[in-house]
């Protein structure tokens, strides 16, 4: 993909977080839930969405900045550093979701106990899923 189009993509994402967020705190209002959860979550989208759309506004003012990112994200040590961010966190996570599952359970949450093992069984089986497809296209 040209980096430029890559760059645009990640425009589109930051408006689309604009406007799920918005959605989100307009639902909360509207709907008038105890839970301010919903509305911090929707703040909190509009926040990551204004960022990203800050980021593209700085790095397309020149076409300088444009080429020192495109090498920055291209760089094979920042490819692998960013996998094995990614790598580690996504373990770190589903060992923190499995050791909450059991102390819910111990703590007779088992609603929330049950809905976080659907989440780390979710996670486990799209990582399987995206190893299948990875691993049988290259």
């Amino acid at each position: 993909m040209d980096f430029k189009k890559k760059l645009r993509t990640r425009l589109y994402n930051g408006i689309l977080y604009i406007l799920l967020g918005a959605v989100m705190i307009a639902g909360a209002f509207i709907i008038k839930t105890e839970n301010d959860f919903v509305s911090s979550f929707g703040f909190a989208l509009i926040v990551v969405g204004i960022v990203r759309i800050r980021n593209y506004i700085i790095i397309t003012r020149s076409e300088e900045r444009i080429r020192k990112q495109e090498i920055a994200e291209t760089d094979e040590r920042n490819i692998a550093i960013i996998h094995k961010a990614r790598s580690i966190t996504f373990s770190i996570y589903i060992l923190l979701l499995c050791v909450a599952v059991i102390v819910l359970s111990f703590l007779k949450m088992h609603q929330i106990a049950m809905w976080l093992s659907f989440s780390v069984f979710l996670l486990i089986l799209i990582y399987w899923i995206s190893y299948f497809i990875i691993r049988k296209r290259s």
